[in-house]
């Protein structure tokens, strides 16, 4: 097996991580509790009769955790289950959200060609907070039975983040990626779904598709970006992942995502 080779085998890590998360962390981002119709005598929460209330999503779970295919590779990595902390920014009309997510490193393990087997670390670097915008929408019956409870939110989010990669081995031997390898520009990954925003709330599952940019810094002797871009940047890549209310409004764990 050629250095080349085993190099090439390595790019499949990098874009199936660009998958996640960024994810899944636009996804999570999706939340927005907080205006009622008067027409439907739906309750909300006291927290939402205040500008800036908190919300916060699971990202992944046992049924449905975060997985990237990369389009190029016909690879599936799958990413520990993520966090995404946010605020609503108004509630009335469409209103605008930001918010942070936070998915733990992977390890990743492919076989390239058939046959040469690969691993490597991958992490997700956001770049900038996510943000979007989201309207409410209430009544069990109407607005909000797609995801089976009183209050959700239609929600437009993008979040973005860039991929980086360490730790990379190519039929067990050590493939010098230097420090810095990652994509030169931040994966965009945007979402629009429908969120629940009251409890009991039944988890979300959300599929959206992102292009992954070329790469930038990788290699120690010689520069290995061009290598990686070739063999996993591209558009049609996909992010299936389950998002799950976990908090919401400034009240005390386990429902209220504290002060």
């Amino acid at each position: 097996m050629s250095v080349l080779t085993g190099r090439v085998l390595r790019a499949f890590l990098l874009p199936a991580v660009l998958g996640l998360g960024a994810l899944s962390l636009a996804s999570a981002s999706a939340a927005d509790p907080a205006r009622t119709r008067q027409a439907e005598p739906v309750q909300v929460p006291a927290a939402a009769a205040a500008p800036g209330l908190k919300f916060g999503f699971y990202v992944g779970d046992e049924q449905q955790p975060t997985t990237s295919r990369v389009a190029k590779l016909g690879s599936d990595i799958t990413f520990p289950q993520g966090l995404f902390d946010g605020k609503i920014l108004g509630f009335v009309g469409r209103v605008p959200i930001t918010g942070k997510l936070a998915i733990p490193p992977t390890s990743s393990y492919f076989v390239s060609f058939r046959f040469m087997p690969a691993t490597g670390d991958v992490e997700l670097i956001p770049d900038g907070d996510a943000t979007g915008t989201v309207e409410v929408k209430t009544g069990a019956t109407t607005g909000c039975k797609a995801v089976g409870t009183n209050l959700c939110a239609d929600s437009d989010v993008t979040n973005k983040m860039f991929i980086k990669l360490s730790n990379v081995k190519v039929d067990g031997k050590v493939l010098d990626v230097g420090p810095n390898c990652r994509t030169a520009q931040s994966v965009v990954v945007n979402i629009k779904a429908l969120v629940p925003l009251a409890f009991p709330a039944p988890p979300v599952k959300v599929t959206t598709t992102f292009p992954t940019p070329g790469f930038a810094g990788c290699g120690g002797r010689e520069d290995l970006s061009p290598l990686l871009t070739g063999l996993v940047s591209g558009p049609g890549n996909t992010l299936v992942t389950h998002l799950k209310l976990r908090c919401t409004g400034d009240g005390p764990p386990p429902n209220g995502c504290g002060a």
